[in-house]
Formats: C-alpha cells, sequence, structure tokens
C-alpha cells in the first residue's frame, strides 16, 4: 500500500513551479542543490514531474529554507513541522501565554488570565508532546513570520521531541533570576550551533553562537532551546463591533 503523502504535493508542486519559472532566481537543479546542501541535484525535477510524490519531511524543511519561506507557506496543509507520531484528535484551542522578540532578548514574563486568548490548533503531532503558544514581537524574522504573529510552539522534551538544524526555535537564556527568550532559525556550522534572524531589516544579521545546549550541558549564561514553532498563526480581521 502507498503511504499517504503528509501534505498536499499538488500545492508543493505548484509552489515549485512558480519558483524556477523562466526568469526566477532559481532553476530546478540549483534549488534541489541549495535545499539538499549540495547532495541531490533532482529532487526539484522529480517532484515537479510526480516521480517523488511523498518527499521527507527534510526534504520539504530544505526547500522551505531555500526560498525563505515559512513551511507553512510551502504546504499548507501540514499540521506541523514535525512528523505525525501518535497523531490524534481534531481542532483544539491553545491558550497565548505571551511574547516573545525576534531580534533581541526578552525578558520572560507569563502574561495575566485575562490578558491571554485562545489561539484554534490542528492535533497534537507528537503524543505526549506539549504545546505552549507566544506572541511574536519585532522584526528579526519578518521575511517568515510577521510581527503579531502567534506562533503555536512545541516544547523541547530531549527524548521525545528534540530541535534540528533547520528549525526555527524558541531560545530561554537565564542570568540568575532573569529569564529571557527570542525566536529565530536553528543551524550548525559543525562545532557549533547558531541563531540566524530571517529579516528585511540590516540590524538583525549578525548571528547568535550558542554551542550545544542540550538537557545536560548549560553555558555561562544557562541558553537552552526550550520551544520548536510548528506554525504561525495571524489574525487578518481587525474589525471590532
Amino acid at each position: 500500500m502507498t503511504e499517504k503523502p503528509l501534505f498536499d504535493i499538488a500545492h508543493l508542486r505548484s509552489v515549485l513551479e512558480k519558483a524556477t519559472a523562466s526568469g526566477s532566481r532559481w532553476n530546478a537543479r540549483s534549488l534541489s542543490l541549495a535545499a539538499s546542501a549540495g547532495k541531490s541535484p533532482h529532487l526539484v525535477r522529480d517532484i515537479i514531474r510526480g516521480k517523488s510524490a511523498n518527499p521527507q519531511l527534510e526534504t520539504v524543511l530544505g526547500l522551505a529554507k531555500a526560498l525563505e519561506m515559512d513551511i507553512a507557506q510551502l504546504v499548507p496543509s501540514t499540521a506541523t513541522l514535525m512528523p505525525r507520531v501518535g497523531m490524534t484528535g481534531g481542532v483544539e484551542q491553545l491558550a497565548v501565554v505571551g511574547a516573545v522578540a525576534a531580534g533581541v532578548w526578552r525578558e520572560q514574563t507569563d502574561w495575566a488570565a485575562e490578558d491571554r486568548y485562545s489561539i484554534e490548533v490542528g492535533p497534537n503531532p507528537v503524543a505526549g508532546g506539549e504545546r505552549f503558544a507566544l506572541r511574536m514581537e519585532g522584526h528579526s524574522m519578518d521575511k517568515i513570520i510577521p510581527p503579531g504573529s502567534d506562533l503555536e510552539c512545541l516544547r523541547v522534551s530531549f527524548g521525545l521531541v528534540e530541535p534540528q538544524p533547520g528549525d526555527i526555535v524558541i531560545v530561554q537564556r537565564d542570568r540568575h533570576d532573569l529569564h529571557e527568550l527570542t525566536c529565530k532559525r536553528l543551524d550548525h556550522d559543525g562545532t557549533n550551533f547558531i541563531l540566524r534572524a530571517e529579516s528585511t531589516r540590516a540590524e538583525f544579521q549578525e548571528p547568535i553562537v550558542i554551542g550545544n545546549p542540550d538537557e545536560d550541558n548549560h553555558d555561562d549564561e544557562g541558553v537552552n532551546i526550550i520551544g520548536i514553532v510548528l506554525r504561525s498563526h495571524q489574525n487578518l480581521f481587525q474589525r471590532r463591533r
């Protein structure tokens, strides 16, 4: 039996056709090489021609990164950035409990109950995984996440949910009793993990090196990846009664 695709392959094919059309920045080969770190020159061609009807998640993440798109734009019917492990349930309500600043470290504060609001999300992608939601403030990820978006996040739990290069992550820095958060794209240079902005603004282009934080490894500033952003939600209906 053929495995059911995790997302709308027709939409993905359409996006790739437009991205590699005549006069575009990319052709099928150059985009394939960029998305696969030079390993697979034909992956875009195979998707467009229908030869690859169910590409792997890492392939789609690579394409999204090369095209500077959020994965939700590339495959909008995908429930999350994570594999469908033990996915159960239907639409759920998730409380937005605070804000995270893209571009700078912002002190972590949980909003008062009266300031919180809920967003609708799909089923949990990981059985036993914990989700939380934060509002994005600032412009350092504005190429893919506009300020004011609500971020649906999966809490990192080593051994269950672990961050990987290419993920958009929520990072916490501890300084004594002060907890600060930021949101960035996670990268790895072969030695250290790096946080990179994806911004239209020059002041956010400097990467942040965070070493190799994990559950047993805390550097001098106590930097830890606490969440993986699954999807950003935008409320475009601002009218008030």
